[in-house]
């Protein structure tokens, strides 16, 4: 078996070329050019990999007929919800044109098996208590330019299975953390606060956003194998939600790793850390993806953030 994955030295695209390696699964991958390889240095040398942007047909074009890959996991994106309100045009430029030019690529690939679209859940934007958990056939009403950019790139998702016969699943997946995340995600810069306040003072300050909105956080060693999972048993055209099925405040996640740390740590809200607009709270039904593809989350949200904070301090 033979798995493409765009964006592969990212946070999640590096864990799932683990992932597949692991299970015997040839792999390449597209990184940006002067894209740091820290995140694939163990397995690099086992990769097939080729510097490309998702708005470069041409060099797509190339390392599909190359490489020809039986699965392919489109994770390239630009992925940080805060960020896309300051950069709206250019987020969904690059997530839902870079998608479109992917799958041009891939409509005349022979032997194509699956594609995983990796969308999220800020497809579905806020919804009332009552609504919990979120099922995959919600509808996607999006409240951030990132959000509206996978929404977006969803529809084509379907669209492109629907009018090309292109054997696309769309997985939305919910928060997840881990080792590798960079910062401009709510559990790395927390962690990397902390422990530069470890190292250098022993005590300060944490500056933090909204901690009331409650999110559904998996480990990204869990969502990587639900990839795999969609990939060899999902059913083409469907849309899967992978999450823990809880959620906690942010709040939460945020006392818990203060309360591993022997640091004496203050909690500050900056106000530049709020965003225009919030989604108070998030949680995913993984009912569907435990059915069709037996999917169990086995990581403890405990032991993440423990493994998530001793990734910064030895960062």
């Amino acid at each position: 078996m033979r798995a493409l994955i765009t964006g592969i030295t990212g946070f999640a695209g590096s864990h799932l070329a683990d992932n597949l390696l692991a299970h015997n699964v040839e792999v390449a991958g597209t990184y940006l050019t002067g894209e740091s390889f820290r995140n694939i240095s163990d397995i690099k040398e086992r990769l097939y990999l080729r510097a490309s942007t998702m708005s470069e047909p041409a060099r797509l074009a190339k390392l599909v007929r190359d490489f020809s890959p039986q699965w392919v996991f489109h994770l390239a994106a630009m992925a940080s919800v805060g960020q896309s309100f300051a950069r709206p045009l250019e987020t969904m430029t690059t997530n839902l044109m870079g998608t479109m030019h992917l799958y041009e690529c891939l409509r005349t690939l022979k032997g194509l098996e699956k594609i995983v679209f990796v969308s999220s859940a800020d497809v579905y934007g806020p919804l009332p208590p009552r609504k919990m958990p979120i099922e995959p056939d919600y509808p996607l009403r999006p409240v951030s330019p990132y959000g509206a950019s996978k929404a977006a790139a969803d529809i084509v998702s379907y669209q492109y299975f629907r009018a090309y016969g292109l054997p696309i699943l769309r997985v939305r997946a919910f928060n997840h953390t881990g080792p590798r995340q960079g910062k401009g995600y709510v559990i790395p810069d927390f962690c990397s606060q902390i422990a530069d306040i470890e190292k250098k003072t022993r005590k300060g300050v944490i500056s933090v956003g909204d901690l009331s909105a409650k999110r559904d956080i998996s480990d990204v060693r869990d969502i990587v194998e639900g990839y795999r999972l969609v990939a060899a048993k999902g059913f083409v055209g469907e849309a899967y939600i992978l999450a823990s099925g809880k959620a906690d405040s942010v709040e939460s996640y945020l006392r818990m790793l203060i309360a591993r740390s022997a640091a004496d740590i203050t909690i500050k809200v900056d106000k530049r850390l709020l965003r225009p607009v919030e989604v108070p709270l998030l949680v995913g039904s993984i009912a569907k993806a435990k059915k069709d593809l037996g999917y169990k989350p086995s990581h403890k949200i405990d032991q993440t953030l423990v493994d998530t904070l001793e990734y910064w301090r030895k960062s």
